[in-house]
């Protein structure tokens, strides 16, 4: 290319740019957020968003005489315990542990603690104390994911107490960033069921099943992980830390009119879970939205986060003092939910708004319990396992990652 022709091609280009900049052909506001991770970002959320695997795994075996009903020649407690060591990555860590009135660390390679665990003779603990494997190893340990394989019966002398000691352990363990996934089945249980209502036994009749548990739980980035290798494995799960994806939408408001009314929907976003707002001038109290894809498991209880970034700034900024909970009100569909977030501020820039379900416990929980595992036709369920849960629900009560899901609100206020 000649000379002459390099001098205008650059002129042309110069121009085209101003001509950009000038018609205000300008990238919108936000659009630098792009992955779910950038909406979390300003929440001081560690996003889950992608399997992170574990280099170092605890497995913590009850072997308590209560579990020795579930080990039987094939049994799917190893069959399980099996699929779950086949799918830790070959360069991770794994260290088998067995507890009950005491927690032991077992030796050898990983060939000689399988064959530990799989002699029945391991399984004859008088008692099972979930609160040893904190004591003496857990706590010191805050870079591995801990597996904890049990029938949730805590069988110690003062197990109310203890049950709400667990539940702080396990708070004072996870910080800020954790998560926690209880999974359950139905398992092939062959033997002696030992009550906890009043000491005594139950011989279980041949073809019955007992709730076999694996209680997971670590810093947050490992979760993917555990949803997406772990829990297929189990029939039921609960578990909070670990966001799920959903279909929620914004939609029309109940009346049709946006309220207030210099409010106006822009679009949806179809890859991520957010929506974007336009915001005249104009002082306003609350913010109304509607959305649809509601599922009854996300609760009703609705906690939200603010984000400010002025036009000046070059990141979005948590508003402390813009935050708290309120509860939806639920269309007869059970489908769409309406609800208004308190909003007073009147700065130009742009404002992103963090919405997450709170979490409840699931139907599952109370269909597994009982409080009397006395009786026979109660031997399918676990003994006070709701309590268990209450209690780990109440130390979380204000954890960020107490919840379902998550949505975010993206508006530009002019």
């Amino acid at each position: 290319m000649s000379s002459k022709y390099l001098v205008l091609y650059s002129i042309i280009s110069i121009v085209a740019a101003l001509i950009f900049v000038l018609t205000g052909c300008t990238p919108p506001e936000g659009s630098k957020l792009d992955s779910l991770s950038d909406y979390e970002k300003p929440f001081g959320v560690i996003s889950s968003e992608a399997p992170y695997p574990p280099k170092n795994i605890n497995v913590f075996i009850d072997a308590s005489a209560s579990m020795y009903g579930f080990t039987a020649k094939n049994s799917t407690f190893h069959e399980i315990i099996s699929s779950v060591i086949s799918r830790i990555p070959q360069d991770a860590s794994i260290q088998l542990y067995g507890f009950g009135r005491s927690s032991i660390k077992l030796e050898g390679d990983l060939r000689k603690m399988l064959h530990t665990i799989s002699d029945r003779n391991f399984y004859s603990q008088e008692h099972t104390d979930l609160c040893k494997p904190f004591d003496e190893h857990i706590k010191d340990d805050p870079n591995s994911v801990n597996l904890i394989f049990t029938d949730m019966v805590q069988s110690t002398k003062h197990a109310e107490q203890d049950r709400v000691i667990f539940a702080r352990l396990l708070k004072s363990y996870l910080g800020e960033n954790g998560f926690l996934s209880l999974m359950a089945i139905q398992a092939d249980f062959v033997g002696e069921y030992y009550t906890e209502k009043i000491d005594g036994k139950l011989k279980v009749p041949n073809g019955s099943t007992r709730p076999l548990y694996c209680l997971a739980f670590g810093h947050r980035k490992y979760a993917g992980f555990i949803d997406g290798k772990i829990a297929n494995l189990f029939t039921n799960s609960f578990e909070f830390g670990n966001t799920a994806s959903n279909k929620l939408r914004c939609t029309d408001n109940s009346d049709f009119v946006n309220d207030p009314v210099n409010l106006i929907h822009v679009k949806n976003n179809s890859e991520l879970p957010v929506s974007d707002f336009l915001l005249k001038l104009g002082h306003t109290e609350e913010l109304k939205f509607t959305m649809s894809g509601y599922e009854d498991k996300y609760g009703e209880t609705l906690d939200y986060s603010v984000a400010y970034k002025s036009m000046a700034d070059s990141v979005y900024k948590e508003m402390k003092d813009q935050g708290g909970s309120l509860r939806v009100e639920v269309f007869a569909d059970r489908d769409r939910v309406t609800f208004k977030i308190p909003f007073n501020n009147n700065r130009p820039g742009s404002y992103l708004a963090r919405l997450t379900f709170r979490k409840t416990l699931p139907a599952w929980i109370s269909d597994f319990t009982t409080a009397d595992d006395t009786k026979i036709d109660n031997i399918s369920k676990t003994y006070r396992l709701d309590t268990w849960m209450k209690f780990i629900m109440d130390n979380f009560e204000d954890y960020k990652y107490l919840a379902t899901t998550q949505y975010y609100i993206h508006i530009k206020r002019k």
